[in-house]
């Protein structure tokens, strides 16, 4: 139903943008900013992992050995992402961008973080998994560990993922959703008349 509505309101925009302009550039300037922000906050949760699990990995023994090699192998991959989302981010703010490249552009972010949120979910259950799986293994520390960092980077991103859902959705009903219902209620205009 939300992708319905949301197929409405772009095709009712279209039509109207040759009738009304419409400028939507602060609200993907304000848009770009909250992603680069949030890639900060990643970047520095991968470095912070990278760096403790390092020296972890290498002074710790057991399934505490383990845990931290993970979190650093881990925040590998976060830490690749965060620049790559950063230095994107940082690009986008200076291009202009047609306003349905700029709804569709955070239509898609927006199924993408709830895709993510997802997958963190499924991350705490390989953890929850695991945890249960070194019960019965020689490689107990080895899973427990592992699985221990799944709960730990799975949880993180699980709310750094909602939190970035709905930080974006707030700033589209601020800054966005006006702007479209001032289009759809002034400059769209239907009239039925019927003559006998």
């Amino acid at each position: 139903m939300k992708t319905l509505t949301t197929l409405f309101v772009v095709i009712l925009t279209a039509t109207t943008f040759a009738q009304t302009k419409i400028n939507l550039n602060d609200f993907e300037i304000s848009r770009q900013n909250i992603n680069q922000n949030a890639m900060l906050i990643l970047g520095s949760w991968a470095v912070g992992n990278i760096l403790t699990g390092t020296y972890g990995n290498f002074k710790a023994k057991g399934e505490a050995k383990y845990f931290h090699q993970f979190n650093a192998f881990w925040n590998t991959v976060n830490l690749g992402l965060a620049v790559f989302g950063y230095v994107n981010a940082a690009n986008s703010i200076s291009a202009e961008l047609s306003p349905l490249k700029i709804i569709n552009d955070y239509n898609s972010l927006q199924n993408f973080l709830l895709l993510n949120a997802g997958l963190d979910v499924a991350y705490i259950m390989t953890g929850f998994y695991l945890k249960e799986k070194s019960k019965n293994s020689s490689k107990s520390d080895l899973l427990k560990g592992y699985g221990n960092s799944l709960l730990l980077q799975g949880g993180f991103l699980l709310v750094f993922d909602i939190a970035l859902y709905f930080i974006h959705q707030n700033n589209a009903y601020l800054m966005l959703y006006p702007k479209l219902e001032n289009i759809l209620n002034g400059g769209i205009g239907l009239n039925l008349q019927y003559n006998f």
